[in-house]
């Protein structure tokens, strides 16, 4: 950044939540940013996922994210934790990347935006946050978003014909407003997709260069670019401030065999422009568990999609 793109947005305060969580908090009152502020936000005993009612059948599978840190992935990222000391560490303990690494129950996961294992929370966090930036160009001052979101793809054998309802237990936590108090403006947006395989896409830049899956910064659209992705995508947005664990369910029904399940998490933007505002919120995701049911097909579930086999994007 410039420094007369600097003097055009507030200095930034930094936050620690719970050891490795960034929260940038826009300093208002002309004062210089400090030294990180570390906060704590432990939840209590009875809003662990392991408290709560969930499926058990035969035809369920249950992927759990509540058993803590764990050890080295070796999944090609690493994610700094702070000590109150000053100090601070990168580790890969609990951290998802493009390389696959086996969560507690077997089942291969990668990472985009360093999803992890959060110690305090004993569960995987997904981040996703929006806040303006201005920038200096020859017409004026331009209003960016500057955006950040996260995502975790898991291997899972999709049999075709076959509906599967799965089931996200999660709490979605307000970082503005625990810090700020002020509400985040707009909320999150959970995409789920079916894929062929589990590598994560990151979005491209300008120029055709592809983002690096590590970066704590940027995601754009990255669902599959196939002629019926109606029928492989659902979404979920948060609809309210009460912060309490949820289920959120959603149903498929694959023509096709799909190889994986692909959850992103997407924060609330704006247009960009001259002098239009740009939404400000910050939301931490944790994921205690995925239940993956399967049931008696429902074609209904699935719209018709004309052919496209001649052509287009893939």
């Amino acid at each position: 950044m410039t420094s007369k793109t600097q003097s055009l947005n507030n200095p930034m305060q930094l936050y620690i939540i719970n050891g490795d969580i960034e929260y940038y908090s826009e300093i208002t009152d002309g004062s210089k940013p400090k030294k990180s502020i570390f906060v704590y936000d432990i939840p209590e005993k009875t809003e662990k996922a392991n408290d709560l009612t969930s499926k058990t059948s035969e035809q369920s599978t249950f992927i759990n994210f509540n058993y803590g840190v764990a050890s080295s992935t070796k999944s090609g990222c690493t994610v700094t934790r702070y000590m109150e000391s000053g100090k601070t560490y990168e580790t890969d303990a609990g951290v998802y990347g493009p390389n696959p690494a086996p969560q507690n129950n077997g089942y291969l996961v990668r990472g985009y935006g360093v999803p992890h294992q959060n110690p305090y929370y004993g569960a995987l966090v997904l981040m996703s946050s929006n806040r303006g930036k201005k920038v200096n160009v020859a017409r004026g001052v331009f209003h960016q978003n500057e955006k950040r979101g996260s995502a975790i793809s898991i291997e899972y054998p999709f049999k075709r014909n076959t509906t599967y309802e799965i089931t996200i237990k999660a709490k979605f936590h307000d970082n503005r407003h625990s810090l700020d108090k002020i509400y985040s403006s707009g909320y999150p947006t959970l995409y789920a997709q079916l894929k062929d395989n589990g590598i994560i896409i990151p979005p491209g830049r300008t120029g055709g260069e592809t983002q690096d899956s590590c970066e704590r910064e940027d995601l754009n659209d990255i669902k599959d670019f196939i002629n019926d992705y109606v029928n492989y995508i659902r979404a979920y947005t948060l609809d309210s401030n009460i912060e309490v664990t949820k289920e959120v369910s959603f149903q498929f029904s694959p023509i096709n065999e799909k190889k994986a399940l692909l959850l992103s998490l997407h924060p609330t933007m704006a247009t960009e422009g001259y002098g239009l505002p740009i939404p400000t919120n910050s939301h931490t995701m944790i994921l205690y568990s995925i239940t993956l049911t399967e049931k008696t097909f429902d074609p209904s579930l699935n719209v018709s999609v004309p052919d496209n086999s001649g052509g287009g994007r893939r």
